[in-house]
């Protein structure tokens, strides 16, 4: 294989444990809002500062650094609808429903990078796309309805596929490491909520009642989802990013549904997946919709 796909599957494979973590933060009342939540995660980039006397930091031109902002402002709207999203369904659903996000990045890397696409491109589309409402259907007072995960996930992967779009075109621009910085210094525009009075204090009351272990886990999962960064990067950089974003949409569903289930089995008190035959025959269809999809993409 190709260096830049095990780049994605380690990528992916360290977001699938964020992501149950995500859950579990959130499902435990220890963080209500997503802005605050946001907000803590993007702290995470201070330590940036600690890494530019060891790396090449090049400037931008204007108009790139306009982008890279675009890029920023656009990953943290994306993470914070990802964040309420996780407030209505299953993980294992929502995860799946990042299968919307390739969709938006296909034709976006069409219009703005010049990735063409190809018949077998737009089947694939078709795939993925299914995926994503199957996977989103539910079934309330005897009536079918899309969640509100679908609502929240459709539009923070139209803003994620912003950010990985200009991502790629950051890194065709400059060094891989001055483009990292970049591209991750742009998440202080999270910071901008800080501008409210009430999500200040509400920040402030937050980190003040959270227990010790809540904060050890938050700690734990920013500095993995830092690392996961610089494998992405490594893969925007090396490869397609239609098909970077194929890839690692389709294999994190793959490794949160296993993980989900496990913690299921043997944490229950921490994630409880529904885990009936017939969630699971869904669940499964709709990563089978997405495998198809996925080979369809890569004969193109």
């Amino acid at each position: 294989m190709q260096s830049w796909i095990y780049f994605v599957l380690i990528a992916y494979g360290i977001w699938a444990v964020t992501s149950l973590i995500d859950k579990i933060v959130i499902s435990k009342g220890y963080i209500k809002s997503p802005l605050v939540y946001i907000l803590l995660n993007g702290l995470m980039n201070v330590l940036l500062i600690f890494l530019l006397p060891f790396v090449g930091f090049e400037a931008l031109k204007f108009t790139d650094f306009l982008i890279v902002l675009l890029g920023g402002a656009a990953f943290s709207a994306s993470v914070s609808l990802y964040y309420k999203a996780v407030q209505y369904d299953d993980i294992s659903k929502v995860i799946i429903l990042f299968q919307l996000g390739p969709v938006f990045v296909l034709l976006m890397s069409f219009l703005f990078l010049g990735e063409i696409l190809t018949k077998n491109s737009f089947i694939g589309f078709l795939f993925l796309l299914s995926a994503g409402f199957i996977v989103s259907y539910k079934k309330v007072n005897g009536s079918l309805r899309l969640g509100k995960a679908f609502y929240y996930m459709a539009i923070s992967m139209f803003f994620g596929a912003i950010f990985l779009v200009t991502a790629k075109y950051i890194y065709n621009v400059t060094s891989f490491w001055s483009a990292f910085l970049w591209m991750r210094l742009a998440g202080f525009t999270a910071l901008g909520v800080l501008l409210f009075p009430s999500i200040r204090k509400e920040a402030v009351n937050t980190l003040k009642i959270m227990k010790p272990k809540a904060k050890a886990l938050m700690i734990f999962k920013m500095l993995i989802d830092f690392s996961a960064f610089v494998f992405l990067g490594y893969a925007i950089l090396n490869g397609p990013i239609s098909l970077v974003t194929v890839l690692g949409s389709s294999v994190l569903p793959l490794f949160v549904f296993v993980l989900a289930l496990a913690c299921s089995f043997y944490f229950p008190n921490l994630v409880k997946e529904d885990i009936n035959k017939k969630a699971i025959l869904i669940k499964l269809s709709a990563i089978a919709l997405m495998v198809v999809g996925i080979v369809f993409v890569n004969l193109s």
